[in-house]
């Protein structure tokens, strides 16, 4: 069955995570969970590699630039690496609990997801139609790619281990924060331009209307995905689909 006549001169199709392939109760009760049960003994375990390292350190100006603003519930000690690691672990859980996007954080809990997916502790979630829908687009020559907050490890991780086998078969780029933040219309522009495809040729799937409209603005189609039992913010203006199928 060819998609409808609104998306016959569509050539990708960009999903995003939460809330639209993948449900929100997988990613906050699940993901965020285990980072925050594992974060601790991860940065002890884990320090002295280079990247580890890195990060604290970012985190460590996170904190600063954040304490700077009077946001912050606890103190930073940095008199030795135990230290370091103790409050580098207390600051990453405060972000966990705002549901930050801060870039170290979302490195560091796709690293620590890969632990997780590696031992068998976590296995990704998407919602049923997501595997299908998928393989109908694939068939059709429609390339495929995520945009999440979610680091573009994370994002591998989930696609490749769900319970419906490995999709990142279908999918052709994985993109996260590093090309912009969701909500700003540029960075469907850079998407595009890392795609080499004319953003007016693609579909951006979404849950979150700030995120459709800013896709929107930068000329790409896009459609608002609010799935049973999701209460969020609705276009006003467009039509939204409860099932990825619903745009076939």
């Amino acid at each position: 069955m060819p998609m409808k006549a609104e998306f016959a001169d569509i050539s990708a199709v960009l999903f995003d995570i939460e809330g639209t392939t993948t449900p929100l109760e997988f990613v906050h009760r699940t993901l965020f969970s285990y980072a925050r049960e594992k974060v601790e003994v991860f940065l002890k375990e884990n320090s002295a590699r280079n990247q580890v390292a890195d990060l604290i350190d970012m985190l460590e100006k996170s904190y600063k630039d954040n304490s700077a603003i009077g946001k912050l519930p606890q103190n930073w000690s940095s008199t030795d690496i135990s230290q370091r690691v103790g409050s580098a672990a207390k600051y990453v859980k405060w972000l966990i609990s705002v549901d930050s996007k801060d870039p170290a954080l979302k490195e560091l809990q796709g690293l620590i997801w890969e632990e997780g997916y590696r031992n068998g502790q976590l296995h990704g979630e998407v919602y049923p139609d997501v595997p299908e829908v998928m393989e109908r687009l694939n068939r059709d020559g429609i390339r495929m790619a995520i945009y999440s907050s979610g680091s573009a490890l994370a994002q591998r991780l989930i696609f490749a281990s769900t319970n419906y086998g490995d999709l990142t078969k279908y999918l052709s780029g994985f993109f996260d924060t590093s090309v912009g933040p969701k909500r700003d219309p540029k960075s469907y522009a850079n998407i595009a331009g890392l795609l080499k495809i004319p953003s007016g040729e693609i579909l951006f799937l979404s849950d979150i209307i700030e995120e459709i409209t800013a896709a929107r603005a930068s000329g790409l189609k896009a459609v608002q995905v609010v799935r049973e039992g999701h209460n969020t913010s609705r276009d006003s203006f467009q039509p939204t689909i409860s099932s990825l199928l619903e745009l076939f």
